[in-house]
This record gives C-alpha cells, structure tokens and sequence, in this order.
C-alpha cells in the first residue's frame, strides 16, 4: 500500500505532539508507606522544658503530583497529610500536639498543601532542584508558603523494585517555619516549644498500579 510523503508527515506531527502532551505532565500518586512517604517535624525545646529537640513525623501522607520534564515550572499537585499521624515517641507530647490549642485534629484532622509552581529551577540529568510555591492549609488557615525541593525522576523504574511497570518520583525538601505564622498556639508556652519549627519532606511518587511500593533496597539508599 502506498502512502504519500504528505500523509507520513501528518502522522509524525501528530505523534510528536501526543509524545509532547504526555511528557507535559506525567501524574505520580504518593501511597501511604509509612516510614519511606513521611515529613519529619522537629520542635526546639524552651528552657523550661530543657535545651535540645523534639522529632516527630506525619507517618500518614499520601496525594498527587503532576511533573512535567518539559516544563518543570507548570509542575502542580496536592500533598493530604493525616494530622492525627503525628508521632514523637512521648506520650504526652504526642497527645498536646492533638489537642484544641495545637493542631486541633478532632475538627480539623488534615493539613494540605497544593503545590502551584516551581520556581527557580536547575536541572541536572534527571535531578530538579527548584523552589516549591503553594498554599498550605492548616486549622482554619491558609497561607502561600515556598521552600527549597529537589526532585528526582526514575524513568521506568519502578518495575525493577516491585514488578509494576512505571516510573518513580523521588521528593525531599527541607525548611523552617514559624508557628505563630501557622495559627499554632502562637505567642504562647514558648518557654516549652519555641516558635520555629523545622521541616523535613521525604516523599516517594509512581505512576500506573495500584499496588503500594513494597520496602526494598530503592528505599535503603
């Protein structure tokens, strides 16, 4: 069958504009896995309570990322994180941190953040580095908030770590933040807690399946 040199160019625009379109955005869905999809929460503590740190973790984090190779400045999605989650290992810390004052988890059981751009981006490779820019919402506040992110992309790799055919997406970002800026109890018990609080986000995104990623050697590195 012949087919005209008009016709062959008609289907390569065409695949090259379907090629743009799914390399546009690709959709990652971060899976509960405690301890690997995980944001660390570290507390200073005031003199009446003693120098040193309290840490603690949301171990119960989960939502959806939209990252575009192309253009990893139109990347967006949204991160739900389980207030109720929270963890420091001391029994009465763990129970004050849910109460009314604090993160008031009985009306207000999630924190969310939508991730609206990334900003200042460096690529290297299959590594991002950028600034996050978004909203997050805690209690009955929302406020625009951007930190330091580096993402890393795992082009089909989720398959050798789980024998699901798909692709990883790697995010860490740290930094600091006001509590009094977050509605959290603010100007007060700052001789216990003070008022900066420190974040570490360590999150793991893949595409297709269902299934959760199974701990492996991925999760070792």
């Amino acid at each position: 069958m012949f087919i005209s040199i008009k016709s062959i160019v008609t289907i390569l625009i065409f695949l090259l504009s379907m090629v743009k379109i799914i390399n546009a955005a690709i959709s990652y869905t971060f899976e509960p896995l405690r301890n690997h999809n995980k944001i660390e929460v570290i507390l200073s503590k005031g003199e009446f309570f003693g120098e040193g740190q309290v840490k603690g973790f949301f171990g119960n984090v989960l939502g959806e990322i939209n990252f575009s190779m192309d253009k990893p400045s139109m990347t967006n999605g949204t991160v739900l994180i389980d207030a109720k989650s929270l963890y420091f290992g001391y029994h009465k810390v763990d129970g004050d941190a849910k109460k009314r004052t604090w993160l008031d988890v009985g009306e207000f059981p999630q924190i969310v953040f939508k991730l609206n751009s990334l900003e200042n981006i460096q690529w290297s490779n299959d590594i991002v580095k950028a600034d996050a820019r978004g909203t997050l919402s805690l209690k009955n506040l929302s406020r625009q908030i951007s930190f330091p992110v580096i993402i890393k992309h795992g082009h089909s790799m989720r398959k050798k770590f789980d024998g699901i055919p798909g692709d990883l997406l790697f995010l860490k970002g740290e930094f600091q933040i006001s509590r009094e800026f977050l509605g959290i109890n603010p100007g007060k018990m700052l001789n216990i807690i003070k008022d900066s609080i420190q974040i570490k986000i360590s999150l793991i995104g893949c595409t297709q399946g269902k299934d959760p990623l199974l701990p492996s050697k991925l999760f070792l590195r």
